[in-house]
């Protein structure tokens, strides 16, 4: 499977929401009734297209269809929000991981904090963070599980990556993050990450997985 990455677009962001049934994107946008496509895109879009200098949106291609978004949004400088949405048809084949890998390797934001939130129990999603090199958080809405990561240098960042994947234990993997932030104070487990923002601010909207990434 060839996999084409590039800046997304508001036709090919539509095409993508429109391939995403209504219970994924209930959950992608933690919304609490129906989540009919075309009612999402139109109240969603300024945070799916999201674009310089307030974030990056790259749109994932299999043979010229859009299969999988990634949203990163910047809150204020050195730090963001990330969000994944990957087509129903197309989750559990590693879109999400080929876009963040894609985000990574353009070296443009060592040393930011990097923040997501997912459903308690997302289970692919969290696997999806954790690979990346993420590592929870204390939460502060009742049913989600925040995340985040100090951003290190690339080559840095592919070995934080892969001992995220191999450790399973825990601790050892929290090490590894941490010492790929070097000295940055962040990196201290983060405890208090999220406090003082709104849950719900357009950054919390973006940064929301959906399962199966």
């Amino acid at each position: 499977m060839t996999i084409v990455i590039r800046v997304a677009d508001r036709e090919c962001v539509a095409t993508l929401v429109a391939a995403c049934s209504p219970d994924s994107l209930r959950r992608r946008f933690m919304m609490g009734g129906p989540a009919r496509p075309t009612e999402v895109f139109d109240r969603y879009q300024r945070f799916l297209l999201a674009g310089p200098p307030a974030g990056v949106a790259l749109l994932a291609f299999s043979g010229g269809t859009p299969v999988g978004l990634l949203n990163f949004v910047a809150e204020t400088p050195g730090e963001a929000e990330v969000g994944v949405l990957v087509a129903d048809a197309w989750q559990r084949q590693g879109i999400g991981s080929a876009l963040s890998r894609w985000l990574w390797a353009s070296g443009r934001w060592p040393g930011w904090t990097v923040r997501a939130t997912v459903q308690a129990g997302n289970a692919g999603a969290e696997a999806l963070l954790l690979g990346q090199g993420f590592r929870p958080v204390p939460a502060y809405e009742r049913g989600e599980r925040d995340f985040a990561l100090v951003v290190p240098d690339w080559a840095t960042m592919t070995d934080v990556m892969k001992e995220a994947v191999d450790d399973q234990d825990t601790a050892r993997a929290d090490g590894a993050q941490c010492r790929a932030a070097g000295a940055d104070p962040r990196c201290r487990g983060d405890r208090h990450a999220g406090r003082g923002r709104p849950r719900r601010s357009a950054a919390g909207v973006a940064a929301t997985l959906l399962s199966g990434r």
